[in-house]
């Protein structure tokens, strides 16, 4: 595996303002009464009549209650995240985040009912852009689509995809399908024609499951999702989803790092003995990874040497990993604390600020 730093597809000249980009900050909707001005009428008397709450939390207690931090939730007793001056003040100005990719964990777009589905998941694009997008420069976001439904899907992409703050689609990492499957490829080059990425986030509607069956504790849970993410990043690949999309960006976010170098081996490897049932995969399967998608640090793996942390770093690549703070959970990594000491020069630019830049287009 090189440790070569290749050409991003989307790279620009830093903006001379832009020292701290976090990739990760949970800001949203308080209750589903904040969504339903935007749903139409026929919604609107759905949720009023049947008493839809919005779609199921997970099952796990998450430590803290919500997953939040406790000193996040803000006066008035509303969810964490959903208060924005509260949010601007305690995370964007104390730290100085000069621009926040905001990543709002619904699942609206795992509704079973397909149209109930793309509804909401319309209604919360249009609440973020007016509640959050359109009022402060720094703030860009993350649209939902109905992905059961491809043809609603590109819909809502050509519908607000243009918009000048939305930079990606976001998907639980465990949304329970494999998203390189071929029925999903229309919605990536919807995505690759307005220029946005694709963003599979940390979480799911079901528990992960390991080896058939449902593990018992949150823990588990927690850690398994890492395996999940490795089965959609090498879904991506070998269905040749970046054949079939060449500009196409993907992110995985919160979902760990440290496992890259060794899953690109292996796979590597295994193509090179297996090549004959993917004729479409022109490279080894590594050099799609490292051209086309990126990984955020939050939770960052932290081994008692940090000296091989680093060392997984430059194995992977110094331009795949962007800051992430994960706000306001309970597992939060504060910008001035998220990396060691060890990591510094070029490499910390890299990661706090240039490689986002890089990868969203970031002005």
């Amino acid at each position: 595996m090189s440790s070569t730093v290749h050409d991003p597809v989307c790279a620009l000249t830093d903006p001379a303002d832009i020292a701290l980009v976090d990739c990760d900050v949970h800001a949203g909707h308080n209750t589903i009464d904040d969504l339903v001005p935007y749903l139409p009428d026929v919604w609107q008397r759905y949720v009023r009549e049947t008493g839809y709450k919005g779609p199921p939390a997970p099952e796990y207690p998450k430590v803290k209650p919500m997953a939040m931090r406790d000193d996040a939730h803000p006066p008035g007793g509303v969810r964490p995240g959903s208060d924005r001056k509260f949010l601007t003040r305690q995370h964007l100005d104390a730290y100085h985040v000069d621009r926040a990719v905001l990543t709002p964990l619904y699942g609206a777009d795992c509704e079973p009912n397909a149209d109930l589905a793309a509804a909401m998941c319309s209604a919360y694009n249009d609440f973020m852009i007016e509640h959050w997008l359109e009022v402060d420069d720094r703030l860009f976001g993350s649209m939902f689509v109905p992905f059961t439904d491809p043809e609603a899907s590109v819909r809502e992409i050509e519908r607000i995809g243009d918009h000048p703050k939305i930079v990606q689609l976001l998907f639980f990492v465990g949304s329970g399908v494999l998203f390189g499957k071929r029925r999903f490829h229309s919605i990536w080059k919807a995505a690759e024609q307005k220029n946005l990425a694709v963003a599979m986030h940390w979480g799911s509607r079901l528990p992960a499951f390991a080896a058939g069956e449902r593990p018992s504790y949150y823990l588990e849970y927690h850690t398994n999702l890492a395996q999940t993410a490795m089965a959609q990043l090498v879904s991506l690949v070998c269905e040749g989803v970046f054949e079939t999309c060449p500009k196409l960006r993907a992110v995985m976010i919160e979902c760990g790092f440290a496992w890259l170098p060794a899953l690109m081996w292996r796979l590597d490897k295994n193509w090179r003995g297996c090549r004959i049932e993917v004729p479409w995969l022109k490279r080894p399967p590594s050099e799609y990874v490292y051209e086309h998608v990126r990984f955020t640090s939050q939770p960052i793996e932290e081994p008692d040497d940090p000296n091989h942390l680093l060392r997984i770093i430059e194995m992977a690549g110094e331009h795949m990993l962007m800051f992430a703070s994960d706000y306001p959970h309970w597992d939060f990594d504060s910008p001035t604390r998220a990396l060691p000491s060890i990591i510094k020069g070029d490499l910390r630019d890299r990661i706090m600020y240039r490689n986002a830049v890089e990868f969203y287009g970031l002005t």
